[in-house]
């Protein structure tokens, strides 16, 4: 029962993650053209505004029930080496953790993020973990 609430809540607070990723990249990026400077501002500072009290806490939550999940679900590593299985989920929890460690020092610890600015590539990411959460089961 526990693995069960534990994996909701990793599914909704990266729901919560995600959804922001697409909204401010598929959205408010595109407001640019139709909005002036200022108003596009004011647009984009008033939703950070809640963004900002949400979103860094839903991905705490996020990397850590994934931590939980993924040392639920690796299993043991066996004679042979890692199965397929295993891979794709390392290269999942690689890139969540990346994701994480970028959120956190940049929300809690204002250390801005080297390579890239914008949240193009943490979208890109997202979408890429997607598609690994669905291929893993299959391989």
């Amino acid at each position: 029962m526990i693995y069960l609430v534990i994996k909701l809540t990793h599914l909704f607070s990266v729901f919560i993650y995600g959804g922001f990723l697409f909204t401010d990249n598929l959205f408010l990026s595109r407001m640019k053209n139709d909005l002036s400077v200022e108003e596009h501002t004011k647009v984009r500072e008033y939703f950070m505004k809640y963004v900002r009290q949400v979103v860094p806490k839903s991905l705490i939550v996020a990397v850590l029930s994934g931590i939980y999940l993924f040392y639920e679900n690796f299993g043991i590593i066996s004679d042979e080496g890692l199965s397929n299985f295993q891979i794709v989920l390392l290269i999942k929890a690689f890139l969540g953790l990346w994701l994480g460690l970028r959120g956190v020092l940049q929300v809690f610890f204002k250390i801005q993020p080297l390579v890239f600015k914008s949240h193009i590539v943490p979208f890109i990411l997202v979408v890429i973990i997607i598609f690994l959460s669905q291929l893993m089961f299959g391989v």
